[in-house]
């Protein structure tokens, strides 16, 4: 399988810099809370000993001349969104790896684009150039990754036909896994891939187990990992942008109301219904501000959404003054409610998964809720009486 990396170095401040050109040369350093802690989300090279995760007052200690600024997911998210929807523009099935780093399956493009090297132009044409990105070619994501870190900003390189000696001289740093795996690398004096790649695969299963072998084809240019393309999430959204900025909260009320009006009106949402509203603008002066509204019922008519919204927004209203304002309806249903079932069994199974559906649509796809199953109830330790297990009804 040949699969290509598109990796975007330092995406937040590369957005921050397109925002704001008069930062461009300066030490910018990026922080974020993360578990009631201030750290760095991330920064610019220049900011010397500046690394992204480390606590903030450390990075401030490291760089005297810091620019501080404060983190804009919401917009980062959609830079990077609009990003892998271009790229799937050209055809492709996309992965999201992480944040600016994206595999896009090869496979069958070729043909299309009559070559490689077109193929590998268009996805270069797909990244905006203030983005600066990134592309390596391989059989495989790692090869690819290792291949893109390496390839100057808006180029691209292809591994060699020696995979393994490509990848020999690098920093054990490149390899996917988590630091604990890393530092434990380290401490057996192990730095370079290539020293990994000269063990014998069994002393890696050894200390490692099953992600020993794993581990093992990595250093020796091997990924058997499958291309998992992203899930597409269906979305209807309006927009309008106010000629000064909003402070009245009634304006605000009546601009949603407006773009309520718009998006339930589009030719997508006939015959449909949202479970989640959100509601975005930007914030004179400040980050982006971001509200989600996930109702209990999906909604289809006007007046019961903006009585919704109206209600959330007295509750938490904006920050400050408004540039612009956008509505997203998803989580869209062809469905407004649900009829009950005369048996109590079929009503809890269907309560279950009705609040299975409202944490997911507050909290993201994945695995929230657990049920506890007895494994060896008679067992001398207590981790080994009871496990957790994902629950669905």
């Amino acid at each position: 399988m040949k699969i290509a990396c598109v990796w975007i170095s330092h995406l937040p401040v590369k957005v921050e810099l397109h925002r704001h050109p008069y930062l461009k040369g300066k030490p910018v350093v990026i922080a974020q809370n993360a578990a009631s802690k201030r750290v760095v989300l991330d920064a610019h090279p220049s900011a010397k000993g500046v690394t992204p995760g480390m606590p903030l007052s450390a990075a401030l200690a490291r760089c005297k001349e810091t620019v501080l600024l404060e983190a804009d997911l919401p917009l980062y998210r959609r830079v990077y969104g609009n990003v892998m929807d271009s790229l799937e523009a050209r055809g492709a099935d996309v992965e999201d790896a992480g944040f600016g780093l994206t595999y896009v399956r090869l496979d069958g493009l070729e043909l299309m684009y009559r070559g490689e090297a077109r193929l590998v132009n268009a996805l270069l044409n797909a990244v905006p150039a203030h983005l600066h990105p990134r592309i390596g070619v391989g059989a495989g994501k790692f090869p690819a990754w290792v291949s893109a870190s390496l390839s100057a900003p808006g180029n691209a390189q292809r591994v060699p036909e020696d995979a393994r000696g490509f990848i020999a001289p690098m920093s054990v740093d490149l390899l996917p896994l988590p630091w604990q795996a890393k530092e434990r690398l380290r401490s057996f004096g192990l730095r370079d891939i290539g020293q990994i790649a000269a063990l014998p695969i069994g002393s890696l299963l050894a200390q490692f187990g099953p992600r020993g072998r794993e581990l093992w084809e990595f250093a020796n240019g091997i990924d058997r990992r499958p291309l998992v393309p992203r899930e597409q999430i269906a979305v209807v959204e309006e927009s309008l942008r106010f000629s000064d900025p909003m402070v009245s909260l009634s304006g605000i009320v009546m601009a949603a109301d407006t773009l309520l009006g718009r998006v339930l009106g589009r030719k997508e949402m006939r015959g449909r219904f949202a479970r989640v509203c959100t509601l975005s603008g930007t914030v004179f002066r400040a980050p982006e501000w971001v509200r989600h509204m996930v109702f209990k019922q999906p909604i289809g008519d006007r007046r019961r959404a903006t009585d919704l919204v109206r209600g959330a927004l007295t509750n938490q209203p904006p920050p400050g003054p408004l540039e612009d304002l956008s509505v997203t309806l998803s989580e869209l249903t062809g469905e407004a409610g649900r009829q009950e079932s005369l048996f109590a069994d079929v009503r809890r199974h269907e309560n279950l998964r009705e609040a299975i559906q409202q944490v997911e649509a507050r909290l993201g796809k994945g695995t929230h809720l657990f049920s506890i199953r007895e494994l060896e109830p008679w067992s001398a330790l207590p981790e080994e009486r009871m496990s957790l297990v994902p629950y669905g009804p």
